[in-house]
């Protein structure tokens, strides 16, 4: 089993969506939409993101359902409850109704039943301190979903570098990493980048640009003459140009900088404006560059860390 961090410098990177959709195309089991070859892996996806919860609503569960649910992450942490019976009982599955949502958008058939989301709660006001023996229950999780013969964990961490993203990197055999082309997250992740290169004993990092405008005439969503248009293609290019994160990136073009190297970015998708979702299985917006981003960066990970 190979355990994968989802971690951002600061938010909005689209982060979550990402990870939710990688986790959706390593589990699917058809080709339709996105899918050009299914995957066809057992895969759980944990929210980590204890105090800003919110990877549920990209499976298009609603807020509501967490809130009454006894099985969350926090109820897990803090609830004294077993490793396996939260394995068990803890998850929700796309057999779950709770998914009909998510199913009803293409992934029904074409996904396999047993993908697997483990929630955290939507209750920001519910704080409290985390220790060195929550990494411990979790790790203990992680065997356990292990033993379940999941064949990837993906972590959607917090933003940052806080106790709980650090836990969740700690716990991974591989990081991606998500940064917009902004002046903030582009400095931002250079910073932890060379942490992780200087760090030994770090696990994998890879670098993905998120969220990049389309820009060039082709590419169906911004007319070539909109105003604003040539400066934000100029600043898309200038920023990591400037900035010392592509210089890193470059020389580290089979590690850091694989994505980045080979073009594999994240682009933007007016789909999900207002609407966080998978876009993976549907087939009404299969021509959406952002799910053909998902599924490449999802098949190119299953080859290059195959599940022991």
């Amino acid at each position: 089993m190979k355990v994968i961090t989802c971690f951002s410098y600061k938010g909005g990177s689209g982060r979550t969506v990402a990870a939710a959709n990688i986790a959706a195309a390593l589990a699917s089991s058809q080709s339709i939409a996105a899918i050009e070859e299914p995957l066809d892996y057992k895969v759980a996806i944990i929210d980590l993101d204890v105090f800003s919860a919110g990877t549920h609503r990209v499976f298009e569960i609603a807020n509501s359902v967490m809130q009454e649910s006894k099985s969350c992450i926090q109820d897990y942490l803090l609830g004294q409850i077993e490793p396996a019976a939260h394995a068990a009982e803890g998850g929700i599955s796309l057999k779950d109704n709770a998914m009909d949502g998510f199913a009803s958008r293409g992934a029904r058939g074409n996904c396999r039943e047993d993908l697997t989301l483990v929630p955290a709660k939507p209750q920001p006001g519910d704080r409290f301190i985390v220790a060195k023996y929550h990494e411990n229950l979790l790790l203990e999780l992680i065997l356990e979903l292990e033993r379940n013969q999941f064949d990837y964990v993906l972590l959607d961490g917090e933003a940052g570098t806080r106790a709980m993203a650090d836990i969740a990197i700690r716990l991974s055999d591989l990081v991606l990493m998500f940064f917009r082309l902004t002046w903030q997250h582009v400095e931002g992740s250079y910073s932890v980048a060379n942490f992780f290169k200087k760090k030994e004993g770090s696990p994998a990092v890879y670098l993905i640009p998120s969220c990049v405008p389309l820009t060039g005439e082709d590419d169906g969503v911004y007319q070539a003459t909109a105003p604003g248009l040539g400066e934000l293609k100029d600043n898309t290019d200038r920023i990591p140009e400037d900035s010392k994160l592509k210089e890193l990136l470059e020389k580290d073009r089979d590690g850091m900088g694989y994505f980045y190297s080979r073009s594999l970015f994240i682009h933007d998708s007016l789909i999900l404006k207002g609407g966080e979702r998978i876009l993976v299985y549907d087939s009404l917006i299969d021509r959406d560059r952002a799910a053909a981003d998902y599924y490449h960066i999802a098949r190119e990970l299953s080859e290059r860390h195959k599940p022991k």
